[in-house]
């Protein structure tokens, strides 16, 4: 007769081993759950207060967010929730003792920080880019600097493909190939930038300087007759003088 008296036994100890274990898993993801998202409530309150959305929405960038239905405080307010619940989730995994995926879940949760860097360098990047080129486009029309809107396109996308890929290398993407076309697109670009400048620089300062050199002209040219006036006055007072010596 096959004894199953001691698997069974074996199993139940088991069991009621595990069910503390178990417990303490599901009261360490209740408590997860609550701080992550009270960290993520906390994180959006900041956001709002410093005015983020509203800041980020006068930029390309902040529009193109609002099209896809997101938000700066949103993004930051989840990442950071997630954040905190992959951490709790890691301690759960922890003391149920799955090895594998405690493992995967460490990865997890050390690539979050280079995703949430990744992330701010770009909006920041991107809002900082736009503001800029405002300012730098207001300055060269104010000037009257031919050709203002392909200069502030150049720029804008040079600038912009670098803050792309700093985001990238915080995430981790490889970008050595981005860079071997990157540094020679950056030459190029600048190259052009620089002579557009200088030409329409040179074109519209061209009656600025003649002007100048006008007045130079005309100022020596003054000065030149004040002192023949002041040589004459002197030679005619010295011929005034002459014959009441002789007397």
């Amino acid at each position: 007769m096959v004894d199953i008296t001691t698997p069974l036994l074996n199993t139940a100890n088991m069991i009621l081993t595990y069910i503390p274990v178990l417990i303490a898993a599901i009261i360490i993801l209740i408590i997860g759950w609550i701080v992550g998202r009270i960290g993520g409530g906390i994180m959006a309150r900041i956001l709002r207060r410093a005015n983020v959305d509203e800041t980020v929405g006068k930029t390309d960038f902040g529009e193109a967010i609002a099209n896809s239905g997101m938000t700066v405080t949103g993004l930051f307010s989840s990442l950071v929730k997630w954040f905190i619940y992959l951490i709790f989730v890691m301690a759960a995994v922890n003391v149920l003792n799955i090895p594998i995926f405690a493992d995967f879940l460490n990865a997890v949760v050390l690539y979050i920080p280079n995703l949430i860097a990744g992330v701010l360098v770009l909006v920041v990047g991107l809002i900082a880019i736009n503001f800029l080129m405002k300012w730098v486009g207001g300055m060269l029309k104010g000037q009257d600097v031919p050709f203002t809107n392909w200069i502030i396109m150049g720029l804008q996308a040079l600038l912009s493909l670098v803050v792309i890929v700093i985001a990238l290398d915080q995430w981790r993407i490889q970008t050595a190939i981005i860079y071997t076309f990157l540094v020679p697109l950056a030459w190029g670009i600048s190259a052009g930038i620089a002579i557009a400048i200088g030409v329409a620089v040179g074109v519209g300062a061209k009656d600025v300087v003649a002007d100048y050199l006008k007045k130079m002209t005309e100022t020596g040219e003054v000065k030149a007759k004040e002192k023949m006036s002041e040589k004459e006055g002197a030679s005619k007072e010295e011929e005034f003088h002459e014959p009441g010596e002789g007397m």
